[in-house]
This record gives C-alpha cells, structure tokens and sequence, in this order.
C-alpha cells in the first residue's frame, strides 16, 4: 500500500550542516533501493521531511531518522495511505544550493524556489503543498525574491 509520512524535527547539537551533502547521497542511494520518494528541506535548523512509498518501508525509513543522533524534537505530522506520489523523484531544499557537490546539485534547489504557491517543487498533492507552505512560513526571515 503506497503511503505518505510527514515529519519536522530540529538538527541536534550533534549535527553539523556541512554534513548535508553526505545525508543526501545516502538518502538518495537508500531511497532507490527502498522504492520511496519525498522532499526534504533544511533551514536554519530545521528540517521537514515528506516520505513516500511501500509502508513498511517508509516506517523502517520513519525509524531510522528516530534512531539518528542529529535530530532533537522530532514530531510525525502525519501519515497514512494515499492514492499518489506527490514527489516523483527524491529532492532536497537548501538555501544554498551552490555549496552542494556538484553531482548533487540536480538533487538540489534553492529554498527560495519553494516560495511561489503555483511552485511545482511543492508537489502534486494539495494538502503536502500546504504542509510545505506552512513550514516555510513559520520562519519570519525567509524572504521571497524578485
């Protein structure tokens, strides 16, 4: 049955942002071999994750984050059966796009690209665009261009 997991949680104190780049890598590799897709977005020390696919491997996924040492404050916003993916492909949100390797930046784009509510970086699915939306929103200083 094809489900879905949102979580927030904060980066611990054992968390250092420069190790991004290797969370993705793994995530991505970890992802393919377990079927999922989703989002993850990163911002002044915070993340939201949207998990995608099989259940029980989205909870083996949902269980591991829970076991890791780098998140503080951990909190499942929801989850439960859906009819689709809202995430075709594992994408991660950063501010800073450009400090990622470069073989990881196709994975990447710019937090401020999420901003726009017609943004397709948002998803397929109305109530994940929200979620997304309301994350975003809850930091004062994020600020949209042009």
């Amino acid at each position: 049955m094809l489900s879905r997991l949102v979580y927030i949680s904060n980066a611990s104190a054992f968390f250092q942002e420069s190790e991004l780049p290797d969370i993705l890598a793994v995530s991505r590799n970890n992802n393919a071999r377990d079927g999922l897709t989703g989002l993850m977005v990163f911002h002044r020390g915070r993340f939201f994750q949207v998990l995608e696919g099989e259940m029980d491997n989205v909870m083996a996924c949902f269980n591991r984050i829970m076991r890791d040492g780098r998140h503080d404050r951990l909190v499942m916003i929801e989850t439960g059966p859906v009819e689709a993916r809202a995430f075709g492909q594992w994408r991660m949100a950063y501010e800073r796009v450009e400090t990622m390797p470069q073989k990881l930046q196709q994975a990447v784009f710019s937090i401020y690209d999420m901003i726009p509510p017609d943004s397709e970086d948002r998803g397929e699915d109305a109530a994940v665009r929200l979620r997304v939306r309301d994350f975003l929103a809850s930091f004062e200083t994020l600020k949209v261009s042009g």
